[in-house]
């Protein structure tokens, strides 16, 4: 495209116009190629158009032709050519340009152009249009010289020096100036510069203004009372109904009084009436006032009642089903197997780690391990089974038979928060139970706005996962990002999380898993078990790890996996 246009430029190099015949005018082009040398002797297509307003102003006119050009590469043809359209051009209207379109093969394809402004109307054209034309452009009045009107189409404001004042023309009409008035008055007649004189209208006809009268009346006691309008006595009430007996008659629109009487029993009953309105809106109020708090301390002592307060428990409430909402615990269950002991960690950061491998030792072991095989509460169900510190990889070891079964019904005494009081969550058994893998669901992408109440992050140096409450707001001066790519897309400290946590989010860190007494990926993934089973040998998991976030049904029941609780709100 470039060299098109470099070549353009170089090709049309000159055209000249000038006036002929009344519908058209010559035009004449030389055409050159790229390297400057004229086009002689060869036949090209050419499109002119006349352009209104500028060089990309709208085409008023157009025509196509195939010129030849001579032995100087130069063509002529003529613009119009007795066109309607062409004829029909108001040359007033300006300005106008002109644009050549070149096709060196002949045909229609045009890539050379170049547009010039016509500078000068041709004369006959100009003229032909003269009689109905309604202005004139001012480089028209330069261009003509000394043209020939018609008819003149210039507006009376478009003049140079037209007269504006009166002063400017002669006073045929013989209007008076300031100077030119001299009126005096003698009796009943008005005389105008001493000569003309007018009648005043009172001539003769005796008509007399009232205020030229001697001596008119200007009292009311000058004239006779014969309407018997009432003087200056006193009169009373009485009075008033001896002459007329409807005094008490007078009432008669409170709302829109129209006598003053009315009006000032209106006015006192408003007031009246306001000072009673005041004085009940003040009862009521303090009515209201009482019984919203008696309300609100009777839902205080219900709410007590259904939702009295447990160690351990994190204020945040999580839709897990469509009529079931939970609270979770304050951090992942534990065990010390030496004390056998359960707890929940201190924070919800903490994760047991590589003590996780003295799991063995059972008795003699005195840390906290936070990894556990499925349905290893502590309940004995015989054979050993069930027990935290379970390390078999032989999966059907951690079921009553081989199909397996929920941690429900007869099996929910397996279930990790039922059978073993928590010492820092209520030390009783059963007030916390493990979620199902349907609850999971409901919970990560079934509850209303799920998919932003979720999403990777790091909380004193672990990574994990963080959940947040139905309600959801995010504490001024933080921020959450629902990210399930990278730890890294929520970074807090103790301090920040601190107030995350108060406003209700829950973190599950990444604590690793466990084979037999093998523990790994701690801080890199993790399994959260749920008290759904898949057969004899696996079970459902909420699954922590770099590459997904989401429910697992792959783990087996000997694989040790994070426990976290939750209590029924």
């Amino acid at each position: 495209m470039k060299k098109v246009l470099t070549t353009l430029l170089a090709i049309v190099t000159f055209a000249t116009l000038y006036a002929q015949a009344p519908k058209g005018f010559n035009y004449q082009a030389t055409v050159r190629n790229a390297a400057g040398q004229l086009m002689t002797n060869r036949n090209v297509g050419v499109r002119i158009s006349i352009l209104q307003g500028s060089e990309l102003g709208t085409i008023i006119y157009q025509q196509e032709e195939a010129v030849n050009t001579n032995a100087n590469g130069l063509f002529t043809l003529i613009v119009g050519d007795n066109s309607t359209d062409f004829a029909n051009i108001n040359w007033a209207n300006g300005p106008y340009f002109i644009k050549s379109e070149v096709d060196l093969a002949g045909g229609i394809n045009y890539t050379l152009s170049t547009t010039q402004k016509i500078l000068a109307v041709p004369y006959a054209l100009y003229s032909n249009i003269a009689g109905r034309a309604e202005s004139v452009s001012e480089d028209w009045v330069y261009n003509e010289r000394d043209p020939y009107f018609r008819n003149w189409g210039f507006l009376y404001d478009s003049l140079r020096n037209a007269p504006t004042n009166l002063s400017q023309f002669n006073n045929d009409v013989h209007y008076l100036t300031a100077g030119d008035l001299l009126l005096t008055l003698h009796g009943d007649t008005l005389f105008i510069n001493g000569g003309s004189y007018v009648i005043l209208p009172f001539h003769n006809r005796g008509t007399v203004e009232w205020d030229s009268v001697l001596n008119h009346p200007t009292r009311l006691s000058d004239f006779i009372n014969d309407l018997g309008f009432i003087t200056g006595e006193t009169q009373g009430l009485n009075d008033v109904v001896a002459i007329n007996n409807n005094a008490y008659g007078q009432i008669k629109n409170v709302y829109a009084p129209t006598d003053p009487l009315d009006a000032v029993n209106k006015a006192y009953l408003d007031s009246a009436l306001a000072a009673e309105v005041a004085a009940l809106n003040a009862r009521i109020d303090s009515l209201t006032n009482l019984y919203e708090s008696y309300f609100d301390s009777v839902n205080n002592r219900i709410y007590q009642l259904e939702h009295p307060h447990i160690n351990g428990t994190l204020p945040g409430i999580f839709s897990v089903g469509a009529n079931t909402k939970v609270n979770f615990s304050q951090g992942n269950l534990q065990y010390r197997p030496r004390i056998k002991t359960w707890r929940f960690a201190v924070n919800q950061y903490d994760v047991a780690g590589s003590a996780n491998n003295n799991v063995y030792m059972q008795a003699y072991c005195s840390d906290w391990i936070d990894l556990f095989g499925y349905g290893t509460s502590g309940w004995d169900g015989g054979a050993g089974r069930f027990m935290p510190y379970e390390t078999t990889t032989n999966n059907t070891e951690y079921t009553e038979d081989p199909n397996g079964n929920d941690l429900t019904e007869f099996y929910a005494n397996a279930d990790w928060g039922y059978y073993n009081p928590i010492i820092n969550g209520g030390n009783q058994m059963a007030l916390w139970r493990t979620l199902t893998s349907t609850e999971w669901t409901y919970l990560l992408t079934q509850r209303p706005n799920a998919s932003q109440l979720k999403g990777m992050a790091t909380v004193e140096n672990t990574p994990g996962y963080v959940i947040l409450p139905d309600d959801w707001t995010c504490p001024a001066g933080l921020t959450f990002v629902n990210s399930n790519s990278s730890y890294t897309a929520n970074v807090y400290n103790a301090s920040n999380w601190a107030v995350m946590e108060a406003a209700g989010a829950v973190f599950l860190p990444a604590a690793g898993q466990r084979t037999s007494s093998n523990t790994t990926n701690v801080g890199t993934a993790g399994n959260y078990w749920t008290t759904s089973h898949v057969n004899g040998t696996t079970g459902y998991t909420f699954h922590i790890g770099p590459n997904a976030n989401q429910m697992q049904n792959s783990v087996t029941y000997s694989t040790g996996c994070s426990v976290r609780l939750v209590r029924e709100y």
